[in-house]
């Protein structure tokens, strides 16, 4: 893990892997923030949003368990898991989870095979990330709260969706959600 400082923040930035399955990236994160992540206090919860989506075609999960359900079983506290509708987007039962969030995680889930089926899928979960991030800023409870933005794309359209979302402070990608794609991004944003 290499460090960088920029104007205003320290952020801490790792070299993104070769792409492999299962490969995942911290593309950037305040020093400070990175830090808190990897010492959550025990009875701190992390509010996991996910999209609403079919598996990954390499998946080898089980098709009536929710793709996603590895990410929050290799989370190292305590997690609410909450999946969210692309065509809904976010609603007052989702702002209901942050309160009681120590640490919020989005999932935008933007491989070949979600995209072929809905053209709006990026557009549709970029919307709900920013309105979830809304929320906790806005909050005077939730506004120290981090919210962690999780962008799963393939190569190579992956390289300009994560350019529209380098205004999340914390950013991983990964370019698939098979489990070992998510163990691996847990374990590069909270450490093993």
């Amino acid at each position: 893990m290499t460090s960088q400082a920029t104007d205003r923040h320290s952020f801490a930035t790792v070299q993104p892997n070769p792409p492999t399955t299962g490969s995942a990236s911290l593309v950037h994160c305040p020093a400070e923030v990175l830090t808190r992540l990897r010492k959550l206090h025990e009875a701190e919860i992390i509010t996991l949003f996910t999209p609403f989506v079919p598996h990954s075609p390499s998946s080898t999960l089980a098709k009536n368990t929710d793709p996603f359900e590895p990410l929050g079983r290799a989370l190292p506290r305590r997690v609410r898991h909450v999946p969210y509708r692309l065509d809904h987007g976010m609603t007052e039962t989702h702002a209901g989870f942050l309160p009681a969030s120590g640490v919020v995680m989005i999932v935008i889930c933007i491989t070949e095979n979600i995209m072929s089926r809905n053209t709006q899928a990026f557009a549709q979960q970029l919307k709900f990330a920013r309105g979830i991030t809304r929320k906790v800023e806005e909050s005077w409870s939730t506004m120290q709260v981090p919210v962690v933005v999780l962008l799963v794309s393939d190569e190579p359209a992956g390289q300009s969706y994560s350019k529209a979302v380098q205004d999340f402070p914390v950013l991983v990608t990964t370019n698939n959600y098979t489990p070992a794609a998510l163990t691996n991004a847990a374990a590069v944003l909270f450490g093993n």
